[in-house]
């Protein structure tokens, strides 16, 4: 889908676009999961050659950040769906020619709605492709930082789940009320978290290596007034790569911890198990010993045998128990 924005009545607008020829006052053309003769008109109208969707997944530093005819061509890694179950980052070509900025993807990224929603609403200020790039990056940041900030939402609120009070202690982790289906959603929950903040960073550094390059080479040739909003972007570029850094031992604690826990429970029930094992094997001996069929056994023929033995049983039953009591085995 080929979409083309120009200036228009001083904001961004979507243009018509004739099958033959790009608007001449066009500042924006956005290639979304174009169509080959899609590709042909923007690369035959402005005189630039677009990277094919295999050249933008490389991962060479060369492939995805380079000057060519006097355009730059920049490619970040942009997170998408999000909010699904199933983050994903999509490469997003950025090609700034003189008079123009072509951005090519074949993904929906939210910081695109969110920017042309800012240009509709005039809160946007648009009069060149740089004013496109930087507004367009902005957004994207913007949304990393909102990702973020809900991820480390969510693991303030499992942290106090795995941490509650009715958890902690001796009776705690010996009785606890989680039960093992409920940790299991737990660490499912902790390694989608993980899996986003994990694609979150790795498009930050993306982000960081744009900033390097477009500062090196296209940086002094934009506006002054653009040059500002162009540091504090990179500069909160850096600080959110490392507040993903510390969510990442974050999530890594809170799984260790989750973990820990289920290894107690495990540990609880097996040592439930061995002290009725205990409990109940002198009464089993004491039992055994009277269930033997010999002739000699004078306890046979006595009338107070039967009372005695079982007198015997329970006692040889009760106060193993009460010993592990005692020590606070139990």
């Amino acid at each position: 889908m080929l979409q083309v924005y120009a200036l228009r009545n001083g904001a961004l607008q979507p243009v018509e676009v004739a099958a033959d020829a790009l608007p001449q006052d066009a500042l924006w053309i956005d290639l979304v999961d174009p169509a080959p003769e899609e590709g042909e008109q923007v690369a035959r109208g402005l005189g630039i050659a677009l990277p094919s969707r295999e050249e933008m997944q490389e991962i060479e530093h060369s492939s995805r950040l380079y000057e060519e005819g006097g355009a730059l061509y920049m490619t970040a890694l942009v997170i998408s769906r999000a909010d699904s179950h199933a983050p994903s980052n999509t490469p997003v070509t950025f090609i700034l020619a003189p008079k123009h900025l072509v951005t090519v993807r074949y993904a929906e990224p939210q910081p695109f709605r969110t920017f042309l929603a800012r240009c509709g609403k005039l809160r946007e200020k648009v009069t060149t492709g740089e004013h496109v790039f930087i507004g367009l990056v902005e957004a994207i940041v913007d949304r990393a930082a909102d990702l973020l900030e809900r991820v480390d939402l969510d693991l303030g609120g499992l942290s106090e789940g795995v941490f509650r009070p009715e958890n902690t202690g001796r009776r705690g982790l010996r009785r606890s009320t989680r039960r093992p289906a409920d940790l299991q959603a737990l660490i499912l929950r902790i390694g989608q978290l993980n899996d986003l903040v994990g694609k979150i960073h790795e498009s930050l550094l993306s982000l960081a290596r744009l900033f390097i390059f477009f500062g090196e080479t296209g940086g002094k040739r934009i506006a002054e007034e653009l040059q500002p909003r162009l540091k504090t972007a990179s500069r909160d570029v850096r600080s959110l790569s490392e507040h993903a850094v510390s969510l990442t031992n974050k999530i890594q604690f809170l799984l260790d911890a989750t973990l820990g826990l289920i290894n107690i429970q495990q540990n609880a029930t097996i040592k439930i198990f061995s002290v009725v094992a205990v409990i109940f094997m002198p009464p089993t001996l004491v039992a055994s010993i009277y269930g033997m069929n010999f002739e000699f056994m004078p306890e046979l023929h006595w009338a107070y045998g039967y009372p005695l033995a079982l007198l015997l049983m329970l006692a040889a039953g009760v106060l193993p128990y009460l010993y592990f009591k005692y020590r606070r085995w139990l």
